[in-house]
């Protein structure tokens, strides 16, 4: 069921700060949504509210750890004092650690989880309500490796698998309730974004995302798309839909694949080290902006995902066009079959 345009939406963003969140709050901003951003780094946050004003957009920004339930829940109570409601809430908050399974902390793999899994798991306990209230979609950024584990990003592809099974269920049960909430997972590929300069380490090397790699803003009209016309899942990039259709034809041919090159496209050939200061604890500080270091690498486009929403919206025209037709037709046909009733009178 399509939503109400952006320009009359309230739509809250975790991870606003930087990243796919910050070009999502921008795209929505620009689209006249009024926007929420949260985020741990108080620097990203500010800016990010200046370039939305910029645009003319109502906005405001609340800082907040998301493995921290009160906070979480203290966000979604701001967004509701603020603007009186909520329409669409983007769950785009995560922190991951790269290294072997042997080489991380229990502690290390525990915040992944507080924060990608619990965290996403308070913020919908958090915000459902008010969803129900104005029928309106929850958007999982997610990933693609929610359906394939890769090696030195366990902790990261497990609590996005996690999330999907339990979004899974949870959609499920409000469509049974028939709420109006819809619950949306999107599964980027490889983005262009800061959080390979912040992540923890265990490489030696700086970490990159696995070639393709896309600028983040395609991929934020791609969510948005998602904000007035819910998908129940949603690839974006053609990266990504190759690793889900590989992943289904054949997990084993996967395996060999990531043995051959599972490590070296993780990282570049820049020495890092593993003391780097990052962000999977404490934020750091400054603006890290929406864009990573890749931008000479980085397409800006997804022809893939852009056909993929446009047969979407080709086919919702055609069912609808023919469902006006099929009414128009039995209208005009009840309005025969009464006149020929009249004429046999």
């Amino acid at each position: 069921m399509a939503k109400k345009p952006l320009s009359e939406q309230v739509v809250l963003i975790t991870g606003g700060s930087s990243g796919l969140g910050r070009a999502v709050a921008r795209a929505a901003a620009q689209r006249g949504a009024r926007v929420v951003v949260t985020a741990r780094g108080a620097d990203g946050l500010d800016n990010c509210v200046r370039e939305l004003e910029a645009f003319g957009a109502s906005a405001l920004a609340v800082p907040a750890d998301h493995a921290v339930e009160d906070e979480v829940h203290q966000v979604v109570e701001r967004a509701v004092e603020r603007f009186g409601r909520i329409d669409t809430v983007v769950a785009s908050a995560f922190v991951s650690v790269f290294g072997e399974f042997e080489q991380l902390r229990v502690e290390e793999i525990r915040r992944v989880v507080d924060v990608n899994f619990f965290g996403r798991v308070c913020l919908l306990q958090a915000a459902l309500p008010y969803l129900q209230e104005t029928r309106g979609t929850f958007i999982d950024v997610n990933s693609a490796l929610a359906y394939r584990g890769i090696p030195l990003q366990a902790p990261y592809c497990a609590t996005k698998a996690a999330v999907r099974t339990f979004l899974e269920a949870v959609r499920v049960e409000q469509r049974k309730r028939k709420t109006g909430v819809d619950i949306c997972v999107v599964l980027p590929g490889a983005i262009n974004t800061p959080h390979f300069d912040r992540v923890r380490q265990m490489l030696g090397f700086q970490p990159q995302p696995v070639p393709p790699i896309y600028q983040p803003e395609p991929f934020a009209e791609a969510v948005l798309h998602c904000a007035e016309h819910p998908l129940r899942e949603l690839p974006i990039g053609w990266g990504a839909q190759k690793l889900l259709w590989g992943q289904k034809l054949s997990p084993s041919v996967g395996d060999r694949i990531l043995l051959r090159s599972g490590w070296k496209s993780q990282h570049t050939p820049e020495p890092k080290s593993t003391h780097a200061p990052d962000n999977l604890f404490e934020t750091l500080p400054g603006d890290p902006g929406a864009h990573g270091r890749f931008d000479e690498r980085s397409r800006a486009s997804t022809l893939w995902t852009s056909l993929r929403l446009r047969r979407w919206l080709v086919g919702g025209a055609v069912a609808a066009a023919g469902g006006l037709a099929a009414g128009l037709s039995q209208r005009n046909g009840d309005q025969s079959h009464g006149v020929s009733r009249l004429a046999r009178r």
